[in-house]
């Protein structure tokens, strides 16, 4: 591309510029813009200028980035500031500044290039906290779809347990009425009735029978647990957090600390005293006197964990997992020592 500057000279003998650029052809002889420096151009529209603004600033203001946004800025008004630029525009003779102006020009220019860093910095915050409070929503939102799929999941599962079982239970009703019409027409009603009281005493009976058994089991199990043939207790280990748990009781007010010092040595007591009482060696964990002097000390928990105790989460009790008598001696004495000093 070709540019030609043509010169016309006026009665008081100074120069103007008469014709602006001639532009080569392209497909068929269509003009297209001055061009500018396409570095500068960048420069500026990283720094937020709009495209043509900046081309604008460049093509009139002068080759300098300072120029430029100068230009910009004393015709930020002009209603086509943001048009393309024409093909055949002309670039105005440029008027030499003195060393104040220039200062002063630069000064505004740092200032301007600041303050629109700032607005932009401000607008990606804005951004950003959007895309945050977005992001939050949208978990939200997936979290609560989440919760309502596994409600009705569970709602549809105790449904279908529910349906079983009056299907069951209507089943061997029908199955009961086809065996009392046989009996009726085998032995007599007054037999039939005799008949179906003792059924129903048997089936009484074995219900009782099947939960003393389940009962014993449960027993069994928790004994097993609680004799130590599941676990051994490292002496030096449950000192260890015994001693941090306490660090954390310390931290809680007297009335409260005094209260879970004493409950849990009323806990160990019971276990010295009856060790072999499977009641004694299980704490219920939702029960609501230990929750209001127990967990509601901070360090309570860590505390009994410590001694052996650990959380069943299916049957929820916590349940002492071993019988070291030595230990659990030394523990009421701390307990006991702890409570005296209020």
């Amino acid at each position: 591309m070709e540019d030609k500057e043509k010169v016309k000279v006026e009665d008081d003998g100074s120069e103007t510029v008469e014709a602006a650029v001639e532009s080569s052809s392209v497909d068929g002889g269509v003009k297209l813009p001055p061009p500018v420096d396409e570095a500068l151009l960048a420069e500026m529209i990283e720094m937020g200028f709009p495209r043509n603004r900046a081309i604008r600033g460049l093509f009139y203001g002068g080759s300098t980035m300072d120029a430029a946004i100068t230009w910009i800025g004393e015709h930020d008004q002009e209603p086509d500031i943001n048009d393309p630029l024409p093909a055949d525009a002309v670039a105005e003779p440029k008027k030499e500044l003195t060393a104040e102006e220039k200062a002063a020009k630069a000064q505004e220019l740092k200032q301007r290039i600041a303050e629109n860093r700032r607005i932009q910095a401000e607008n990606e915050k804005i951004a950003e906290k959007t895309r945050e409070k977005e992001r939050i929503q949208r978990g939200k939102h997936m979290a609560e779809t989440r919760k309502v799929v596994e409600e009705q999941e569970r709602q549809r599962a105790i449904d279908l347990r529910r349906k079983d079982k009056e299907d069951e239970a209507r089943e061997r009703e029908r199955l009961r009425q086809l065996l009392r019409e046989d009996r009726i027409r085998r032995f007599g009603v007054e037999k039939a009735n005799e008949l179906e009281k003792q059924s129903e005493e048997a089936a009484a009976r074995k219900k009782e029978q099947t939960e003393l058994l389940k009962k014993k089991q449960a027993e069994e199990k928790a004994m097993r647990e609680a004799s130590g043939q599941d676990e051994t207790i490292d002496m030096e280990k449950a000192l260890k957090a015994m001693s941090a748990a306490v660090v954390k009781l310390d931290g809680n007010p007297t009335e409260v600390r005094k209260t879970c010092y004493l409950t849990m040595a009323k806990y160990i007591t019971n276990i010295i005293n009856q060790p072999s009482e499977v009641k004694f060696r299980k704490i219920r964990r939702e029960n609501a006197a230990f929750q209001k002097r127990v967990i509601a000390a901070d360090g309570g928990l860590d505390y009994l964990l410590a001694v052996g105790f650990r959380e069943d989460i299916e049957e929820g009790f916590l349940v002492l997992s071993h019988s070291d008598m030595f230990l659990l001696n030394r523990v009421r004495g701390d307990l006991e020592l702890y409570s005296s000093k209020f």
